[in-house]
């Protein structure tokens, strides 16, 4: 291992965020009532701490559907202020686990406990300060590789459109290894149960674990990626399910290890910028249509004609003040930087679609979502084409009122991608 003065230094951390019993779950449909009754495998937060030489960064995943851009910005600077970094190099993710609780408020998917806000952030910067504490030296490696893919396109019904690769960056502390993982693909394998899990992400956690190896795991550009096993039967995956998925990923990241390529003499960079999206404001009588729509599309769900009622209040009383600027303000772009590795962390769910852009890059880039925020979904131009795409038209109801512009998406990734051209 090479010396602690000149070298790459690893740190972990690990807690249990589990909320009690009787919580609101969040996902699935509007108004589903889902209460947890019971625990299947504790939610946890994961840190990894990284610095060489003066520079430093601190990486955060949580078993949640999401953060508000406004709590993930307290986290990150609480921790960033307790450990002595910028905020920009504090990187705070969610796995997206339907089968957690209710956190970012979405009308009609579940109410967030009291008090849990605050007790999530007192443990994630507890963690974060354990992790920089348990560092030692370490020996760094990547690797990029297809594997048997867990997700399938859920717009176009096959396997076109989404990311096939598994990527890691190996730390090898000599007395362990940790795993800085990702894959994309929506955590609903066990779709809309009682039951609080970190579904398929925290069975690929397990797996490694079981191999002596720890990971953290970044939640990939998933938008329209959903688990094969809900191709066939929406909503009735299984533990054999998870297990199966997670021993496939933990089995490849083992095999990874050994092709995996140093990253010799690793320097850690980051940085992060706001950027403002542009929205479509409805008029008055499209909002009323388009409820309307959407009652009729939704009718399968109970509670559908409810939450276009509701949605159609707050769209009436909020678009005279949208249309004079209609934009979504301070929406999180990151970019962090591992040695040759890059991440580029959006604060949504984003289109599998983008990822091909970054994999055509000359250096390997991991591309994140639910990164700092979610703002909601960021679909690709062509699914704003459709007037029944969910993600395009529908979601922007639960995360905010209307939907983005086709150009969103491309707006963001831009600017993003000129921070890494500058790490």
């Amino acid at each position: 291992m090479p010396r602690e003065k000149d070298s790459l230094l690893c740190g972990y951390g690990e807690a249990v965020i589990t909320p009690p019993q009787g919580v609101d779950l969040c996902g699935y449909g509007f108004y589903l009532n889902r209460k947890a009754k019971r625990v299947r495998d504790d939610l946890k937060s994961r840190v990894l701490y990284l610095r060489r030489g003066n520079t430093g960064t601190v990486i955060v995943a949580c078993d949640l559907i999401g953060l508000t851009v406004e709590l993930s910005d307290a986290i990150r600077e609480a921790i960033a202020k307790n450990i002595g970094l910028p905020r920009a190099s504090v990187l705070l993710t969610c796995t997206h686990t339907h089968s957690g609780p209710a956190v970012h408020p979405m009308p009609g998917l579940g109410d967030a406990a009291p008090g849990f806000a605050d007790k999530l952030r007192t443990i994630v910067v507890d963690t974060a300060a354990a992790a920089e504490r348990d560092v030692r030296p370490a020996a760094a490696a990547w690797a990029f590789e297809m594997i048997e893919p867990i997700g399938y396109n859920r717009r176009t019904g096959d396997f076109r459109d989404i990311d096939p690769l598994l990527k890691t960056i190996v730390f090898d502390r000599g007395v362990d290894r940790i795993h800085l993982w990702s894959y994309a693909c929506h955590a609903v394998v066990l779709g809309p149960g009682p039951e609080i899990s970190a579904d398929w992400p925290g069975a690929a956690a397990a797996a490694l674990e079981a191999r002596g190896r720890r990971g953290v795991f970044l939640q990939g550009f998933c938008g329209d990626v959903d688990p094969v096993t809900q191709a066939a039967h929406w909503g009735e995956g299984t533990r054999e399910d998870l297990e199966l998925y997670g021993e496939i990923i933990a089995g490849r990241l083992v095999r990874a290890e050994s092709r995996a390529v140093a990253l010799k003499a690793a320097t850690v960079k980051a940085d992060e910028i706001r950027v403002a999206l542009p929205l479509q404001v409805y008029s008055a009588a499209r909002i009323g249509l388009f409820a309307a729509s959407f009652a009729k599309r939704y009718d399968r769900f109970p509670g559908a004609a409810r939450f276009a009622r509701e949605w159609e209040v707050r769209a009436l009383a909020e678009r005279a003040d949208m249309r004079r600027d209609p934009r979504l303000l301070g929406i999180p772009g990151q970019a962090l930087a591992i040695g040759s590795v890059k991440i580029a962390a959006l604060p949504g769910e984003i289109f599998a679609g983008y990822a091909a852009a970054w994999r055509r890059a000359s250096d390997p880039i991991m591309p994140v979502g639910f990164a700092n925020g979610v703002v909601g979904y960021i679909p690709t131009s062509e699914a704003y084409d459709d007037p029944s795409d969910y993600a395009a038209w529908c979601a922007p109801m639960i995360y905010g009122v209307f939907p983005f512009r086709p150009d969103a998406g491309a707006i963001l990734l831009k600017r993003v991608r000129a921070l890494l051209s500058n790490l």
